[in-house]
């Protein structure tokens, strides 16, 4: 991904993943929200930048999980819709399942809607398979919920 830039999400992030996080989600997480993952020990928060110049960038992409037992769980991710179907998602996501700390991590699990047949689409390029299936799970549209794990090979 030329010109772009995995980094750790921080206050400065905010702004640009809030607004993200409203035009990508019908309930999104508040600023407050996601002020209190940054400060959580076992809570990863990860941005992609994109370079506009050699000092400026632009946030086009978040990842945030939670490391819980041996697995990452996947709690949010978007991208900009101006940056969607062009593979950066399933960059991004790549280079963050990358980044999650080997040593402790076994798999990565994810919840998904069943209506999200592009998010499943991703998740499965990327590795994920199906492990089940939950009725009703969303309040507020009574939809299913998909639950996804990605395992990741260690050595013993």
């Amino acid at each position: 991904m030329s010109g772009m830039i995995l980094d750790k999400m921080s206050g400065e992030d905010l702004d640009a993943v809030v607004c993200i996080e409203n035009v990508s989600f019908h309930h999104p997480w508040s600023r407050n929200a996601f002020l209190s993952g940054l400060s959580q020990k076992y809570s990863y928060n990860l941005v992609l930048k994109l370079e506009t110049s050699p000092e400026t960038y632009q946030i086009i992409a978040y990842l945030c999980y939670l490391i819980t037992g041996d697995d990452a769980h996947i709690l949010k991710i978007a991208v900009h819709p101006e940056y969607r179907q062009k593979g950066i998602a399933f960059e991004f996501l790549t280079q963050c399942l990358t980044a999650m700390p080997p040593q402790r991590i076994r798999s990565a699990i994810l919840e998904v809607r069943q209506s999200n047949a592009a998010g499943i689409g991703l998740y499965q390029k990327a590795g994920f398979s199906m492990e089940a299936q939950i009725k009703n799970y969303y309040s507020d549209t009574r939809e299913d919920v998909i639950l996804m794990r990605k395992k990741f090979l260690k050595e013993e």
